[in-house]
């Protein structure tokens, strides 16, 4: 037999803690051999030791929910190659391991009562809580956990979808408002220059006007003074008997116009503005009438068919037949007068 061999043989008669040839040996639950004496050492120092170095002995072992004990990775291997042990439930390192078995069963808990909302092992859930309602506790924890996650993304959906449907209806209203109000510009821009168009022809009828009546005296004018400057001239004559034979070959005086009663009146503008404005308020009146009843078709769409109950209307109310609707009067039942206190204001 080789060395290697012998040394291989006779660690599995050494103790792992006093690393000494067994005295008094004891096998525990997961499989180890340890002396009697070092294992219950051991187990009493592990009860003592401060919480600090219980962390830090944590952090480097990996718990057996069945062994109740926290494990190295020398000492773990029968729990990873022994068929019996392979069912053990191992977890990372765990403060209280002791709180996670059920002090009744000594039963890993892991199931939630909902009824005594408390947690359980398997033999409470067919014993003491036969009749609650209960779950696994990983289960009832991720379930929770998905719910609520499912509730989040269907409220993010929903916030989502308000956000487009509100997006989509201000880009509808903002197309409608541009067009809408376009229009009126564009309606107000026409009445604006067919108002300028008919003040500027009333002027200029006024101004042609005026133009024909200065064109005619001032040919009257220009007739007058010649016959002024004929007249001017025989007036120096010292020959009276040239003078009269002069005189009497003078043009006739030119025809002449009463121009007493002559004016030019200014134009009447009086409702010309007001016209106008009347004008554009309907033209105004009707672009509001389509806009109301383009705005009323997209609330029908979405009307939806009412039945009055005739339990809760008004006793002065009387419904129709197909309880749809109100008559276009108010109907009283029975006889008496409607006083003024019947009704009262909506709060």
């Amino acid at each position: 037999m080789s060395a290697a061999t012998n040394l291989q043989f006779e660690d599995q008669f050494l103790c792992s803690i006093c690393l000494d040839v067994f005295t008094d040996p004891v096998t525990t639950s997961c499989g180890h051999n340890f002396c009697k004496k070092c294992i219950t050492q051991f187990s009493l120092w592990m009860i003592k030791v401060d919480t600090g170095t219980k962390l830090m002995a944590l952090m480097s072992c990996l718990v057996c929910l069945l062994c109740l004990c926290f494990y190295c990775q020398t000492h773990l291997e029968p729990h990873v190659t022994i068929s019996g042990l392979l069912r053990h439930q191992l977890i990372e390192p765990v403060e209280n391991l002791e709180s996670r078995m059920c002090r009744k069963h000594d039963k890993h808990l892991e199931l939630f009562c909902k009824t005594d909302q408390t947690c359980i092992c398997v033999l409470c859930s067919v014993l003491d809580h036969k009749n609650h309602e209960f779950k696994a506790e990983l289960e009832k924890t991720q379930a929770e956990t998905q719910q609520m996650i499912q509730k989040r993304r269907l409220k993010i959906h929903e916030i989502t979808e308000s956000v487009k449907m509100s997006k989509d209806a201000a880009d509808r209203q903002k197309a409608e408002g541009v067009q809408v109000l376009t229009a009126l510009m564009e309606s107000v821009e026409r009445r604006l220059k067919e108002l300028m168009k008919e003040i500027e022809d009333k002027q200029e009828t006024t101004e042609k006007q005026a133009e024909g009546l200065i064109k005619d005296l001032e040919q009257e004018i220009s007739e007058l003074m010649e016959r002024s400057s004929e007249v001017e001239q025989l007036s120096h004559s010292d020959d009276h008997l040239h003078l009269l034979q002069s005189f009497s070959s003078l043009k006739a005086a030119p025809p002449s116009k009463d121009w007493t009663e002559v004016r030019v009146r200014p134009p009447s503008y009086e409702g010309t503005v007001g016209r106008a404005v009347a004008q554009l308020e309907k033209t105004l009146s009707k672009d509001m009438k389509k806009l109301f009843e383009a705005e009323l078709k997209r609330v029908q769409q979405d009307g939806v068919d009412v039945t009055l109950d005739p339990d809760t209307a008004n006793p002065y109310l009387i419904l129709s037949d197909d309880r749809k609707q109100l008559p276009s009067a108010l109907i009283l039942r029975g006889a008496g007068c409607l006083q003024a206190d019947t009704w009262k204001a909506c709060r």
